[in-house]
């Protein structure tokens, strides 16, 4: 179990920490509100290429739609004869049906990182372990744009939190032609829950977490949004 923290720490926590802070110290103002700003714009555009064929593989599920509803109607009494032709199916045109997980998968581990960041970095204690090359500030001032307080949890940047994952979500899941009338269909149940239940979670959470991570999360998905506004004009004029 050591192994896995010390290998944690030192892939995830240590160099996000220290990348962070680096900006707090570099950009003007010294405001750790802008840092996680500009941190948070530079992790979605590393994601970018991960997200972009995510996005590919959901369109492509959602054009095999056909298919897969004759292959219900043909082993409607066989759900195990249903779910292997699928699979087969998929396999065939070398599409993943759950690749709509595979951005909040990868993101999952970050978030763990970024929640310990910002429950504990603001302890000078945690200065500790920056790189001999990153200057130390000393401290790091929690008050962010001279209001907001990035320890404490904050209901109002909750609510924008939960907005724009809902707007985000809806912008770039795609419902499956199957899933109409399946009531128990897995797509169906998992679009309700990224499009409802995810949004109100992190509504429910915002008033414990620290704002800090609310405020990432938030900004996260405006630069999704656009970036998504961005690809449909980018394809709209081709």
């Amino acid at each position: 179990m050591n192994i896995f923290i010390s290998l944690y720490n030192e892939v995830l926590y240590i160099p996000l920490f220290n990348g962070l802070v680096w900006l707090y110290i570099t950009l003007p103002w010294h405001d750790m509100g802008l840092a996680i700003v500009v941190f948070t714009v530079i992790i979605r555009l590393i994601l970018a290429p991960l997200l972009w064929k995510a996005q590919k593989s959901q369109k492509d599920w959602a054009k095999l739609q056909p298919e897969i509803k004759k292959i219900q109607a043909e082993f409607k009494n066989n759900r195990e004869a249903q779910g292997r032709a699928t699979m087969e199916l998929s396999a065939k045109h070398k599409v993943n049906p759950f690749s709509g997980c595979l951005i909040m998968l990868v993101q999952f581990p970050i978030l763990i990182a970024l929640f310990q960041l910002f429950r504990k970095g603001f302890d000078p204690s945690q200065l500790q372990y920056l790189y001999s090359f990153i200057s130390s500030p000393g401290a790091l001032e929690p008050i962010s744009f001279g209001f907001l307080n990035l320890a404490k949890g904050n209901i109002y940047l909750g609510v924008m939190a939960a907005l724009t994952q809902y707007f985000q979500t809806k912008m770039t899941f795609i419902e499956p032609a199957a899933a109409i009338g399946g009531k128990n269909d897995f797509s169906k149940i998992l679009r309700w829950q990224t499009l409802y239940f995810f949004p109100a979670l992190i509504l429910f959470w915002s008033a414990t977490m620290p704002s800090a991570l609310t405020l990432y999360w938030t900004i996260l998905n405006i630069v999704g949004i656009l970036q998504e506004i961005v690809m449909r004009k980018f394809k709209g004029g081709k």
